[in-house]
Protein backbone atom coordinates (compact mmCIF):
# COMPACT_ATOMS: atom_id res chain seq x y z
CA UNK A 1 0.00 0.00 0.00
CA UNK A 2 3.08 2.56 1.17
CA UNK A 3 5.18 1.03 -1.70
CA UNK A 4 4.29 3.02 -4.53
CA UNK A 5 6.88 5.87 -5.23
CA UNK A 6 3.90 8.43 -4.36
CA UNK A 7 1.40 8.37 -1.57
CA UNK A 8 -2.30 8.92 -2.35
CA UNK A 9 -3.96 11.56 -0.48
CA UNK A 10 -6.39 9.25 1.06
CA UNK A 11 -3.27 7.85 2.49
CA UNK A 12 -2.84 10.77 4.78
CA UNK A 13 -6.47 10.60 6.63
CA UNK A 14 -4.86 7.14 7.54
CA UNK A 15 -1.92 8.39 8.84
CA UNK A 16 -3.29 11.22 11.03
CA UNK A 17 -5.81 9.00 12.28
CA UNK A 18 -3.33 6.47 13.51
CA UNK A 19 -1.32 9.29 14.71
CA UNK A 20 -4.44 10.60 16.74
CA UNK A 21 -4.33 6.99 18.16
CA UNK A 22 -0.24 6.81 19.82
CA UNK A 23 -1.66 10.19 20.87
CA UNK A 24 -4.60 8.39 23.70
CA UNK A 25 -3.54 8.54 27.27
CA UNK A 26 -4.00 5.88 29.55
CA UNK A 27 -6.54 6.60 31.62
CA UNK A 28 -6.69 4.56 35.25
CA UNK A 29 -9.83 3.59 37.30
CA UNK A 30 -9.79 3.48 40.94
CA UNK A 31 -12.22 0.87 41.46
CA UNK A 32 -11.09 -1.70 38.64
CA UNK A 33 -7.77 -0.67 37.89
CA UNK A 34 -6.30 0.62 34.36
CA UNK A 35 -8.79 0.30 31.38
CA UNK A 36 -8.21 -0.82 27.71
CA UNK A 37 -7.17 2.20 25.64
CA UNK A 38 -9.46 2.62 22.59
CA UNK A 39 -9.57 -0.49 20.37
CA UNK A 40 -8.08 0.86 17.17
CA UNK A 41 -9.50 -1.78 15.18
CA UNK A 42 -12.44 0.42 14.74
CA UNK A 43 -11.02 3.04 13.52
CA UNK A 44 -11.57 3.08 9.66
CA UNK A 45 -8.59 1.13 7.69
CA UNK A 46 -6.89 2.35 4.69
CA UNK A 47 -8.77 -0.26 2.14
CA UNK A 48 -6.05 -0.62 -0.94
CA UNK A 49 -9.24 -1.80 -2.87
CA UNK A 50 -10.42 1.52 -2.62
CA UNK A 51 -7.55 3.47 -4.37
CA UNK A 52 -9.25 5.07 -6.88
CA UNK A 53 -8.71 3.64 -10.72
CA UNK A 54 -6.23 5.74 -13.08
CA UNK A 55 -8.39 7.49 -15.04
CA UNK A 56 -8.98 7.79 -18.46
CA UNK A 57 -6.14 9.48 -20.29
CA UNK A 58 -4.28 9.93 -17.26
CA UNK A 59 -1.24 7.94 -16.45
CA UNK A 60 -0.19 6.77 -12.98
CA UNK A 61 2.61 9.12 -13.08
CA UNK A 62 0.59 11.89 -13.78
CA UNK A 63 -2.15 11.01 -10.69
CA UNK A 64 0.89 10.03 -7.87
CA UNK A 65 3.13 12.39 -6.84
CA UNK A 66 6.71 10.87 -5.29
CA UNK A 67 6.51 10.21 -1.30
CA UNK A 68 9.20 12.25 0.17
CA UNK A 69 11.85 10.37 2.43
CA UNK A 70 10.75 12.06 5.50
CA UNK A 71 7.41 10.87 5.40
CA UNK A 72 7.96 7.54 4.88
CA UNK A 73 10.18 7.97 8.33
CA UNK A 74 7.31 9.10 9.80
CA UNK A 75 5.26 6.27 8.79
CA UNK A 76 7.59 3.88 10.37
CA UNK A 77 8.14 5.58 13.41
CA UNK A 78 4.31 5.90 13.85
CA UNK A 79 4.31 1.74 13.76
CA UNK A 80 7.19 1.43 15.93
CA UNK A 81 4.97 2.93 18.48
CA UNK A 82 1.49 0.73 18.00
CA UNK A 83 3.93 -1.67 19.06
CA UNK A 84 4.80 -0.26 21.66
CA UNK A 85 1.31 0.66 22.65
CA UNK A 86 0.35 -2.87 22.22
CA UNK A 87 2.35 -3.87 25.07
CA UNK A 88 1.53 -1.52 27.72
CA UNK A 89 -1.81 -2.84 27.14
CA UNK A 90 -0.83 -5.79 27.46
CA UNK A 91 0.97 -4.79 30.95
CA UNK A 92 -1.90 -2.77 32.27
CA UNK A 93 -4.27 -6.27 31.83
CA UNK A 94 -1.91 -7.89 33.63
CA UNK A 95 -1.94 -5.39 36.61
CA UNK A 96 -5.79 -5.08 36.73
CA UNK A 97 -5.79 -8.49 37.37
CA UNK A 98 -3.18 -8.30 40.38
CA UNK A 99 -5.40 -5.67 41.27
CA UNK A 100 -8.72 -7.86 41.60
CA UNK A 101 -6.57 -10.36 43.62
CA UNK A 102 -5.47 -7.81 46.21
CA UNK A 103 -8.96 -6.46 46.27
CA UNK A 104 -10.55 -10.14 46.82
CA UNK A 105 -7.77 -10.64 49.59
CA UNK A 106 -8.77 -6.95 51.37
CA UNK A 107 -12.44 -7.73 51.53
CA UNK A 108 -11.49 -11.35 53.31
CA UNK A 109 -9.08 -9.64 55.81
CA UNK A 110 -12.44 -7.23 56.62
CA UNK A 111 -14.50 -9.37 56.58
CA UNK A 112 -12.37 -11.87 59.28
CA UNK A 113 -10.44 -9.05 61.40
CA UNK A 114 -12.53 -6.53 61.33
CA UNK A 115 -15.47 -8.53 62.02
CA UNK A 116 -13.63 -10.40 64.90
CA UNK A 117 -12.66 -7.33 66.25
CA UNK A 118 -16.20 -5.99 66.02
CA UNK A 119 -16.83 -9.27 68.40
CA UNK A 120 -14.20 -8.45 70.97
CA UNK A 121 -15.22 -5.16 71.10
CA UNK A 122 -19.13 -6.27 72.29
CA UNK A 123 -17.53 -8.82 74.54
CA UNK A 124 -16.04 -5.83 76.41
CA UNK A 125 -18.74 -3.71 76.36
CA UNK A 126 -20.90 -6.52 77.93
CA UNK A 127 -18.25 -7.18 80.62
CA UNK A 128 -18.30 -3.39 81.22
CA UNK A 129 -22.22 -3.16 81.22
CA UNK A 130 -22.43 -6.19 83.82
CA UNK A 131 -19.86 -4.59 85.97
CA UNK A 132 -21.89 -1.16 85.43
CA UNK A 133 -25.31 -3.45 86.61
CA UNK A 134 -23.31 -4.59 89.91
CA UNK A 135 -22.59 -1.67 91.55
CA UNK A 136 -24.89 -0.54 93.83
CA UNK A 137 -26.73 2.80 92.70
CA UNK A 138 -26.28 5.69 94.48
CA UNK A 139 -28.76 8.66 94.33
CA UNK A 140 -26.92 11.65 93.29
CA UNK A 141 -27.87 15.19 94.15
CA UNK A 142 -31.41 16.40 92.59
CA UNK A 143 -30.75 17.76 88.88
CA UNK A 144 -32.53 21.01 87.87
CA UNK A 145 -35.71 21.41 87.59
CA UNK A 146 -37.20 20.81 83.79
CA UNK A 147 -39.25 22.70 82.04
CA UNK A 148 -42.93 22.40 82.75
CA UNK A 149 -44.86 19.82 80.93
CA UNK A 150 -47.47 19.71 78.83
CA UNK A 151 -50.98 20.07 80.71
CA UNK A 152 -53.04 16.73 80.51
CA UNK A 153 -56.18 16.08 79.30
CA UNK A 154 -59.26 16.61 82.37
CA UNK A 155 -60.07 13.38 83.96
CA UNK A 156 -63.12 11.76 84.38
CA UNK A 157 -65.27 13.20 87.39
CA UNK A 158 -64.51 10.35 90.32
CA UNK A 159 -67.31 9.36 92.41
CA UNK A 160 -69.38 11.69 94.80
CA UNK A 161 -67.35 11.74 98.31
CA UNK A 162 -69.33 11.19 101.45
CA UNK A 163 -71.60 14.43 102.64
CA UNK A 164 -69.43 16.58 104.50
CA UNK A 165 -69.92 17.61 108.38
CA UNK A 166 -72.73 19.41 109.50
CA UNK A 167 -73.01 22.96 108.25
CA UNK A 168 -73.16 25.99 110.71
CA UNK A 169 -76.62 26.60 112.06
CA UNK A 170 -78.63 29.14 109.57
CA UNK A 171 -79.94 32.42 110.35
CA UNK A 172 -83.03 32.62 112.61
CA UNK A 173 -86.20 32.93 110.61
CA UNK A 174 -88.71 36.01 110.77
CA UNK A 175 -90.49 35.70 114.09
CA UNK A 176 -94.57 33.98 113.59
CA UNK A 177 -97.26 35.64 114.11
CA UNK A 178 -97.86 36.17 118.23
CA UNK A 179 -100.17 33.33 118.95
CA UNK A 180 -103.61 33.46 120.53
CA UNK A 181 -103.99 34.41 124.81
CA UNK A 182 -103.12 32.04 126.65
CA UNK A 183 -105.51 30.22 129.22
CA UNK A 184 -105.60 32.16 133.10
CA UNK A 185 -102.92 31.74 134.80
CA UNK A 186 -102.80 30.07 138.77
CA UNK A 187 -103.78 32.90 141.52
CA UNK A 188 -100.28 34.47 142.86
CA UNK A 189 -98.93 33.73 146.08
CA UNK A 190 -100.93 35.60 149.34
CA UNK A 191 -99.82 38.83 150.25
CA UNK A 192 -98.01 40.29 153.56
CA UNK A 193 -100.16 41.13 155.94
CA UNK A 194 -100.83 45.09 156.09
CA UNK A 195 -99.87 47.06 159.50
CA UNK A 196 -102.99 47.19 162.19
CA UNK A 197 -104.83 50.18 162.39
CA UNK A 198 -105.56 52.43 164.97
CA UNK A 199 -107.58 51.00 167.61
CA UNK A 200 -111.48 51.30 167.69
CA UNK A 201 -113.63 52.81 169.84
CA UNK A 202 -114.35 49.81 173.11
CA UNK A 203 -117.90 48.17 171.94
CA UNK A 204 -120.77 47.73 173.91
CA UNK A 205 -120.18 45.01 176.73
CA UNK A 206 -122.10 41.83 175.47
CA UNK A 207 -123.78 39.06 177.35
CA UNK A 208 -122.01 36.73 178.95
CA UNK A 209 -121.74 33.05 176.46
CA UNK A 210 -121.50 29.60 177.69
CA UNK A 211 -118.32 27.94 178.03
CA UNK A 212 -116.71 26.43 175.05
CA UNK A 213 -114.52 23.60 174.27
CA UNK A 214 -111.49 22.70 175.33
CA UNK A 215 -108.40 24.10 173.26
CA UNK A 216 -105.54 22.10 172.16
CA UNK A 217 -102.50 21.73 174.14
CA UNK A 218 -100.81 24.74 174.29
CA UNK A 219 -97.15 25.44 173.85
CA UNK A 220 -94.78 23.79 176.45
CA UNK A 221 -93.45 27.03 178.72
CA UNK A 222 -89.73 25.96 177.72
CA UNK A 223 -90.47 25.92 174.31
CA UNK A 224 -88.37 29.35 173.10
CA UNK A 225 -88.05 29.77 169.39
CA UNK A 226 -88.88 32.97 168.47
CA UNK A 227 -91.68 33.18 171.30
CA UNK A 228 -93.84 33.92 168.21
CA UNK A 229 -92.89 31.67 165.39
CA UNK A 230 -94.04 27.66 164.76
CA UNK A 231 -90.48 25.80 164.90
CA UNK A 232 -88.51 24.71 162.04
CA UNK A 233 -86.94 21.21 161.65
CA UNK A 234 -85.31 19.16 159.09
CA UNK A 235 -84.50 15.33 157.83
CA UNK A 236 -82.60 14.70 154.98
CA UNK A 237 -85.83 14.18 152.77
CA UNK A 238 -88.27 16.67 154.36
CA UNK A 239 -87.96 19.82 156.05
CA UNK A 240 -90.27 22.85 157.41
CA UNK A 241 -89.51 26.07 156.38
CA UNK A 242 -90.39 29.80 156.20
CA UNK A 243 -92.30 29.72 159.77
CA UNK A 244 -94.31 32.41 161.20
CA UNK A 245 -97.36 32.27 163.75
CA UNK A 246 -99.45 29.53 161.38
CA UNK A 247 -97.03 27.34 160.56
CA UNK A 248 -93.82 26.49 158.51
CA UNK A 249 -94.07 25.33 154.61
CA UNK A 250 -93.75 21.83 154.23
CA UNK A 251 -91.02 20.90 151.07
CA UNK A 252 -89.90 17.26 150.31
CA UNK A 253 -86.54 16.07 148.16
CA UNK A 254 -87.28 14.15 145.27
CA UNK A 255 -85.51 13.38 141.45
CA UNK A 256 -82.53 16.23 142.89
CA UNK A 257 -84.91 18.94 144.15
CA UNK A 258 -86.96 20.03 146.57
CA UNK A 259 -91.06 20.78 146.04
CA UNK A 260 -93.67 21.53 148.06
CA UNK A 261 -97.04 19.73 148.81
CA UNK A 262 -100.47 20.17 147.86
CA UNK A 263 -102.87 20.83 151.05
CA UNK A 264 -106.15 18.72 149.35
CA UNK A 265 -107.58 15.82 151.43
CA UNK A 266 -104.57 16.99 153.57
CA UNK A 267 -105.52 16.70 157.53
CA UNK A 268 -104.55 16.41 161.04
CA UNK A 269 -103.75 12.59 160.67
CA UNK A 270 -101.12 13.66 158.28
CA UNK A 271 -99.40 16.60 160.31
CA UNK A 272 -99.32 14.38 163.41
CA UNK A 273 -97.25 11.43 161.77
CA UNK A 274 -94.75 13.98 159.62
CA UNK A 275 -94.29 16.03 163.08
CA UNK A 276 -93.39 12.95 164.85
CA UNK A 277 -91.36 12.41 162.06
CA UNK A 278 -89.47 15.53 162.59
CA UNK A 279 -88.90 14.44 166.47
CA UNK A 280 -91.78 16.15 167.78
CA UNK A 281 -93.82 13.22 169.73
CA UNK A 282 -96.63 15.64 170.90
CA UNK A 283 -97.32 15.79 166.79
CA UNK A 284 -98.91 18.97 165.52
CA UNK A 285 -101.30 20.48 163.24
CA UNK A 286 -101.88 21.16 159.42
CA UNK A 287 -102.74 24.45 157.45
CA UNK A 288 -103.70 23.73 153.98
CA UNK A 289 -103.67 26.79 152.18
CA UNK A 290 -100.09 28.31 153.53
CA UNK A 291 -99.00 28.98 150.49
CA UNK A 292 -96.11 31.88 151.47
CA UNK A 293 -92.80 32.83 150.16
CA UNK A 294 -93.31 30.43 147.33
CA UNK A 295 -92.08 31.03 144.07
CA UNK A 296 -91.15 28.58 141.28
CA UNK A 297 -90.43 25.21 143.05
CA UNK A 298 -91.44 22.27 141.77
CA UNK A 299 -95.59 20.85 143.60
CA UNK A 300 -94.10 16.96 144.26
CA UNK A 301 -97.19 15.50 146.54
CA UNK A 302 -101.28 15.41 146.19
CA UNK A 303 -103.84 13.52 148.29
CA UNK A 304 -101.26 12.61 150.63
CA UNK A 305 -102.92 10.05 153.44
CA UNK A 306 -100.62 9.08 156.20
CA UNK A 307 -101.73 5.91 158.01
CA UNK A 308 -99.43 7.10 161.45
CA UNK A 309 -96.04 4.71 161.10
CA UNK A 310 -94.57 6.46 157.84
CA UNK A 311 -91.25 8.09 158.76
CA UNK A 312 -91.56 10.57 155.60
CA UNK A 313 -94.30 11.87 153.57
CA UNK A 314 -93.16 9.97 150.36
CA UNK A 315 -93.97 6.41 152.23
CA UNK A 316 -97.54 7.77 152.67
CA UNK A 317 -100.05 7.02 149.95
CA UNK A 318 -100.03 9.65 147.48
CA UNK A 319 -101.00 10.49 144.01
CA UNK A 320 -97.94 10.07 141.63
CA UNK A 321 -95.17 12.18 141.82
CA UNK A 322 -95.03 15.29 140.16
CA UNK A 323 -98.19 14.72 138.90
CA UNK A 324 -100.12 17.17 141.09
CA UNK A 325 -103.54 18.28 138.64
CA UNK A 326 -105.52 21.21 139.82
CA UNK A 327 -102.55 22.38 142.26
CA UNK A 328 -101.24 25.67 142.69
CA UNK A 329 -98.94 27.24 145.66
CA UNK A 330 -101.61 29.21 147.58
CA UNK A 331 -102.20 25.47 148.37
CA UNK A 332 -99.22 24.07 149.45
CA UNK A 333 -99.51 22.71 153.33
CA UNK A 334 -97.75 23.63 156.15
CA UNK A 335 -97.22 22.39 159.42
CA UNK A 336 -96.76 23.43 162.98
CA UNK A 337 -95.71 21.46 165.25
CA UNK A 338 -96.11 21.17 169.27
CA UNK A 339 -93.86 20.75 171.98
CA UNK A 340 -89.75 20.02 171.95
CA UNK A 341 -87.91 18.49 169.36
CA UNK A 342 -86.58 15.48 171.25
CA UNK A 343 -87.51 12.02 169.28
CA UNK A 344 -86.00 10.24 166.73
CA UNK A 345 -85.91 11.68 163.14
CA UNK A 346 -87.81 9.58 160.62
CA UNK A 347 -86.03 7.94 157.34
CA UNK A 348 -87.53 7.69 154.08
CA UNK A 349 -88.11 3.54 152.66
CA UNK A 350 -89.54 4.14 149.34
CA UNK A 351 -87.78 5.71 146.62
CA UNK A 352 -86.50 9.28 145.94
CA UNK A 353 -86.47 9.48 142.13
CA UNK A 354 -88.62 8.10 139.34
CA UNK A 355 -88.03 4.80 137.78
CA UNK A 356 -85.44 5.91 134.88
CA UNK A 357 -86.47 5.08 131.70
CA UNK A 358 -84.49 1.06 130.31
CA UNK A 359 -81.50 0.95 128.11
CA UNK A 360 -82.03 -1.44 125.22
CA UNK A 361 -79.90 -1.61 121.53
CA UNK A 362 -80.45 -4.00 118.17
CA UNK A 363 -78.12 -3.87 115.19
CA UNK A 364 -79.70 -0.78 113.97
CA UNK A 365 -80.85 1.01 117.06
CA UNK A 366 -80.59 1.77 121.12
CA UNK A 367 -81.29 3.85 123.77
CA UNK A 368 -78.89 4.92 125.96
CA UNK A 369 -77.93 7.73 128.33
CA UNK A 370 -81.35 7.25 130.11
CA UNK A 371 -83.10 9.30 132.93
CA UNK A 372 -86.11 9.05 134.64
CA UNK A 373 -87.81 11.20 131.58
CA UNK A 374 -86.10 9.97 128.04
CA UNK A 375 -83.28 7.77 126.69
CA UNK A 376 -81.64 9.39 123.90
CA UNK A 377 -81.81 7.37 120.62
CA UNK A 378 -78.76 6.60 118.29
CA UNK A 379 -79.15 4.66 114.76
CA UNK A 380 -76.24 3.15 113.50
CA UNK A 381 -74.66 3.67 109.61
CA UNK A 382 -71.23 3.07 108.27
CA UNK A 383 -70.58 1.03 111.35
CA UNK A 384 -70.92 4.47 113.22
CA UNK A 385 -73.94 5.22 115.81
CA UNK A 386 -75.26 8.41 115.32
CA UNK A 387 -78.41 10.73 116.45
CA UNK A 388 -81.84 11.05 115.38
CA UNK A 389 -83.53 14.88 115.06
CA UNK A 390 -86.69 15.21 116.91
CA UNK A 391 -88.10 16.86 114.20
CA UNK A 392 -91.23 15.31 113.21
CA UNK A 393 -90.57 12.22 115.72
CA UNK A 394 -93.62 11.62 117.26
CA UNK A 395 -95.05 8.76 119.16
CA UNK A 396 -95.86 6.91 116.69
CA UNK A 397 -91.92 6.49 115.60
CA UNK A 398 -91.16 5.82 119.67
CA UNK A 399 -93.78 3.14 119.71
CA UNK A 400 -92.62 1.38 116.20
CA UNK A 401 -88.67 2.12 118.28
CA UNK A 402 -89.58 0.10 121.23
CA UNK A 403 -91.72 -2.51 120.21
CA UNK A 404 -88.88 -3.55 117.86
CA UNK A 405 -86.21 -3.31 120.73
CA UNK A 406 -88.89 -5.31 122.56
CA UNK A 407 -91.42 -3.26 124.58
CA UNK A 408 -95.03 -4.79 124.71
CA UNK A 409 -96.92 -1.35 125.09
CA UNK A 410 -94.67 1.01 123.16
CA UNK A 411 -93.19 4.56 124.21
CA UNK A 412 -93.15 7.89 124.36
CA UNK A 413 -90.95 10.67 122.25
CA UNK A 414 -89.04 13.41 124.24
CA UNK A 415 -86.37 15.53 123.85
CA UNK A 416 -83.28 14.34 125.14
CA UNK A 417 -80.13 16.16 123.64
CA UNK A 418 -76.96 15.72 124.67
CA UNK A 419 -75.47 13.59 121.98
CA UNK A 420 -72.32 13.68 120.08
CA UNK A 421 -70.60 12.93 116.55
CA UNK A 422 -73.31 12.63 113.74
CA UNK A 423 -76.65 13.26 113.41
CA UNK A 424 -77.60 10.63 110.83
CA UNK A 425 -81.50 11.38 110.51
CA UNK A 426 -84.33 13.83 110.94
CA UNK A 427 -87.87 13.97 109.56
CA UNK A 428 -88.78 10.80 110.75
CA UNK A 429 -92.42 9.66 110.49
CA UNK A 430 -93.62 6.41 111.73
CA UNK A 431 -97.23 5.18 110.71
CA UNK A 432 -97.01 2.52 113.25
CA UNK A 433 -97.50 -0.41 111.38
CA UNK A 434 -93.80 -0.39 110.67
CA UNK A 435 -91.44 -3.61 112.03
CA UNK A 436 -88.50 -1.11 112.16
CA UNK A 437 -88.06 2.49 112.18
CA UNK A 438 -85.34 1.72 109.30
CA UNK A 439 -88.61 1.77 107.04
CA UNK A 440 -90.26 4.88 107.97
CA UNK A 441 -90.50 7.72 105.97
CA UNK A 442 -86.70 10.12 107.24
CA UNK A 443 -84.73 12.36 105.77
CA UNK A 444 -81.31 11.07 103.79
CA UNK A 445 -78.45 9.71 105.75
CA UNK A 446 -76.18 12.54 107.23
CA UNK A 447 -78.79 15.47 105.94
CA UNK A 448 -79.92 16.58 108.74
CA UNK A 449 -80.14 20.50 109.68
CA UNK A 450 -80.29 20.15 113.18
CA UNK A 451 -77.91 20.47 116.75
CA UNK A 452 -77.22 17.74 119.34
CA UNK A 453 -79.79 19.90 121.33
CA UNK A 454 -82.59 18.50 119.19
CA UNK A 455 -81.98 14.59 119.78
CA UNK A 456 -84.87 12.33 119.71
CA UNK A 457 -85.18 10.87 123.33
CA UNK A 458 -87.71 8.03 124.23
CA UNK A 459 -88.85 6.60 127.40
CA UNK A 460 -90.32 2.82 126.22
CA UNK A 461 -93.49 1.65 128.31
CA UNK A 462 -94.13 -2.41 129.26
CA UNK A 463 -92.33 -4.92 130.24
CA UNK A 464 -89.55 -5.92 128.04
CA UNK A 465 -88.97 -9.34 126.12
CA UNK A 466 -85.45 -10.91 126.81
CA UNK A 467 -84.64 -10.95 122.67
CA UNK A 468 -85.93 -8.20 120.39
CA UNK A 469 -88.52 -9.79 118.44
CA UNK A 470 -87.62 -10.61 114.87
CA UNK A 471 -89.69 -8.63 111.99
CA UNK A 472 -91.34 -11.55 109.52
CA UNK A 473 -89.83 -11.63 106.76
CA UNK A 474 -90.69 -9.06 103.72
CA UNK A 475 -93.32 -10.75 101.27
CA UNK A 476 -92.33 -10.13 97.86
CA UNK A 477 -94.36 -10.46 95.18
CA UNK A 478 -92.20 -8.76 91.88
CA UNK A 479 -93.84 -5.18 91.50
CA UNK A 480 -96.77 -5.40 93.81
CA UNK A 481 -97.81 -8.52 91.15
CA UNK A 482 -98.01 -6.44 88.06
CA UNK A 483 -96.23 -6.77 84.70
CA UNK A 484 -95.11 -3.45 85.26
CA UNK A 485 -94.52 -0.17 87.45
CA UNK A 486 -93.56 3.30 87.00
CA UNK A 487 -93.68 6.10 88.57
CA UNK A 488 -92.25 8.44 85.23
CA UNK A 489 -88.84 8.62 85.66
CA UNK A 490 -88.32 4.96 87.25
CA UNK A 491 -89.96 1.84 85.61
CA UNK A 492 -90.12 -2.40 85.97
CA UNK A 493 -90.80 -3.98 83.00
CA UNK A 494 -90.87 -7.57 81.91
CA UNK A 495 -91.64 -8.66 85.29
CA UNK A 496 -91.69 -12.44 85.86
CA UNK A 497 -92.45 -14.35 89.46
CA UNK A 498 -88.47 -14.23 90.40
CA UNK A 499 -87.67 -10.24 88.92
CA UNK A 500 -88.56 -7.44 87.26
CA UNK A 501 -86.04 -5.33 84.85
CA UNK A 502 -85.27 -1.74 85.98
CA UNK A 503 -85.17 0.99 84.03
CA UNK A 504 -84.43 4.90 84.12
CA UNK A 505 -85.49 8.02 81.66
CA UNK A 506 -83.00 10.06 81.00
CA UNK A 507 -82.80 13.14 78.55
CA UNK A 508 -86.36 11.57 77.59
CA UNK A 509 -84.86 8.23 76.85
CA UNK A 510 -85.71 5.15 78.95
CA UNK A 511 -82.30 3.08 80.00
CA UNK A 512 -81.23 0.33 81.88
CA UNK A 513 -78.89 0.42 85.09
CA UNK A 514 -75.65 -1.44 85.05
CA UNK A 515 -75.69 -4.49 88.09
CA UNK A 516 -71.90 -3.40 89.24
CA UNK A 517 -72.16 -1.77 92.90
CA UNK A 518 -75.85 -2.69 92.86
CA UNK A 519 -77.10 -3.19 96.36
CA UNK A 520 -80.05 -4.24 98.32
CA UNK A 521 -80.44 -0.46 99.47
CA UNK A 522 -80.47 0.47 96.03
CA UNK A 523 -83.52 -1.79 95.33
CA UNK A 524 -85.28 -0.20 98.18
CA UNK A 525 -84.82 3.51 96.85
CA UNK A 526 -86.42 2.07 93.59
CA UNK A 527 -89.48 0.03 95.07
CA UNK A 528 -90.18 2.99 97.47
CA UNK A 529 -90.22 5.61 94.58
CA UNK A 530 -92.93 3.28 93.17
CA UNK A 531 -95.09 3.43 96.00
CA UNK A 532 -93.96 -0.11 97.23
CA UNK A 533 -92.50 -1.02 100.88
CA UNK A 534 -89.34 -1.64 99.77
CA UNK A 535 -87.55 -4.55 97.70
CA UNK A 536 -84.38 -6.51 97.20
CA UNK A 537 -81.61 -6.99 94.11
CA UNK A 538 -82.09 -10.38 91.96
CA UNK A 539 -79.11 -9.90 90.48
CA UNK A 540 -78.13 -9.51 86.41
CA UNK A 541 -81.37 -9.52 84.38
CA UNK A 542 -79.41 -10.29 81.31
CA UNK A 543 -78.81 -13.85 80.26
CA UNK A 544 -80.71 -16.82 79.87
CA UNK A 545 -83.04 -16.32 82.84
CA UNK A 546 -84.38 -13.00 81.65
CA UNK A 547 -84.79 -11.23 78.12
CA UNK A 548 -81.86 -8.99 77.87
CA UNK A 549 -82.49 -4.79 77.19
CA UNK A 550 -81.69 -3.50 73.94
CA UNK A 551 -81.82 0.52 75.07
CA UNK A 552 -79.02 2.62 76.55
CA UNK A 553 -77.02 1.80 79.48
CA UNK A 554 -78.08 5.22 81.59
CA UNK A 555 -75.78 4.34 85.26
CA UNK A 556 -73.36 1.75 86.92
CA UNK A 557 -71.72 1.62 90.12
CA UNK A 558 -74.93 3.06 91.73
CA UNK A 559 -74.35 3.84 95.47
CA UNK A 560 -77.96 4.70 97.43
CA UNK A 561 -77.74 5.85 101.32
CA UNK A 562 -81.70 4.72 101.65
CA UNK A 563 -83.21 7.96 102.13
CA UNK A 564 -83.04 9.50 98.36
CA UNK A 565 -86.77 9.92 96.58
CA UNK A 566 -85.45 8.12 93.39
CA UNK A 567 -82.74 6.21 92.45
CA UNK A 568 -81.58 9.15 90.05
CA UNK A 569 -80.59 11.10 92.94
CA UNK A 570 -77.80 8.53 94.58
CA UNK A 571 -74.30 8.56 93.45
CA UNK A 572 -73.52 6.94 90.45
CA UNK A 573 -70.60 7.28 87.35
CA UNK A 574 -71.33 9.55 84.36
CA UNK A 575 -74.34 8.96 82.49
CA UNK A 576 -74.11 6.58 79.72
CA UNK A 577 -70.41 6.58 80.91
CA UNK A 578 -69.26 2.33 81.26
CA UNK A 579 -68.25 -0.44 79.69
CA UNK A 580 -71.09 -2.58 80.63
CA UNK A 581 -73.54 -4.87 78.38
CA UNK A 582 -77.09 -5.66 79.12
CA UNK A 583 -76.07 -9.22 80.38
CA UNK A 584 -75.25 -7.28 83.33
CA UNK A 585 -78.92 -5.32 83.22
CA UNK A 586 -79.77 -4.78 86.73
CA UNK A 587 -82.70 -7.23 88.43
CA UNK A 588 -85.33 -5.66 91.10
CA UNK A 589 -88.06 -7.96 93.24
CA UNK A 590 -90.25 -5.12 95.12
CA UNK A 591 -92.11 -6.47 98.38
CA UNK A 592 -95.83 -6.08 97.92
CA UNK A 593 -96.83 -4.83 101.16
CA UNK A 594 -95.29 -3.48 104.64
CA UNK A 595 -94.14 -6.30 107.59
CA UNK A 596 -95.48 -5.72 110.65
CA UNK A 597 -94.74 -7.52 114.26
CA UNK A 598 -97.55 -9.32 115.62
Amino acid sequence: MLGGPRTQPWLLVVLAASLGLIATYHVMSPQRGPVALVDYSVLPQPDPIGVPATQPGVSDEDMSPVIPKEFEDEVAHSQKLYKQLKRVLKRSESKETSVKVKVRNTEDYVNTEVLDIAKRVMDMNQKDSDKIKAIVPEQGPPGPPGPPGVDGNDGVDGPAGPPGSQGAKGISGEPGKPGNDGQRGAPGPQGHYGQAGPPGPPGVVGVGGTEGPSGPVGMPSDWKHTEFDCPEAATETMKMVHCNRMGCRLETYFAGRWGTVCGRNFGNQNAETLCKAFGFPAGGRAHTTYGEFTHHEKIWLTDVNCIGTEGDVGDCKHAPWGVAVKCHHTDDVGLCCYGSQFGELGVRVGPSDFDKCREADSDFARLTDCDYKACRVEVKHDNEWGTVCDRGFTDKTATVLCKSLGFKVGGVARRAGGGRGMIWLSDVSCDGKEANMEWCKRSPWGRADCDHSMDAGVCCIGEKSAAPPKAPGPVYECAGGKTTASSGSTRLVECTPTGCRLEVKHNDAWGTVCSSGFKDVNAKVVCRSLGLPGGKFIGNYGGKYHKQGFRNIWMSNVKCNGGESWVGSCRHDTWKENTCSHDEDVGICCERAWPKLK
